[in-house]
């Protein structure tokens, strides 16, 4: 899998290693908040949100069953990549399980990081949180999309 660097695709060899040569992961880059109570640019809204995810990492299965457990499946939408990752990183297709990307009809998941930040650098990972009206992911860490979905998104459950 390879890397954007200033919003450019890069093969493995401009991975960022260790030393020893092992792979060193950066924390996830977005993180901004939605708020229930419009105190960021980003407030719940139903429909306003779409969830992109892959379900062979477990990083990203756990937003969805939270979005499932918290009865949010009318309020963000979603869209599931191949489960198979190539030397072009996550991909939509149309293969069993996988759901194209309605939003910014993408072909790759690196198209919706680009679209939001154009010089994004580092590692393109599901899930991805992303905000329609803004056209901009809001956040790309699996633990705060669930501390949002848990809190945030309450009253248009209700």
């Amino acid at each position: 899998m390879g890397i954007l660097i200033d919003g450019k695709w890069m093969d493995d060899a401009a991975v960022p290693r260790t030393k020893n040569g092992s792979f060193d992961r950066k924390p996830s880059a977005i993180r901004e908040f939605i708020t229930a109570d419009g105190s960021s640019w980003f407030e719940a809204d139903a429909g306003r949100y779409h969830l992109y995810v892959s379900l062979a990492c477990p990083w990203a299965h756990r937003t969805l069953i939270f979005r499932a457990l918290k009865k949010l499946e009318d309020v963000i939408s979603v869209s599931v990549v191949d489960w198979h990752m190539t030397d072009e990183g996550w991909h939509f297709s149309t293969r069993d399980g996988a759901i194209p990307d309605p939003i910014n009809q993408a072909n790759y998941l690196r198209d919706i990081y680009v679209a939001s930040h154009a010089d994004y650098t580092g590692r393109v990972s599901v899930p991805v949180l992303w905000d329609k009206k803004t056209s901009r992911i809001v956040n790309n860490e699996s633990s705060e999309i669930i501390r949002m979905l848990n809190t945030e998104f309450n009253a248009l459950t209700e």
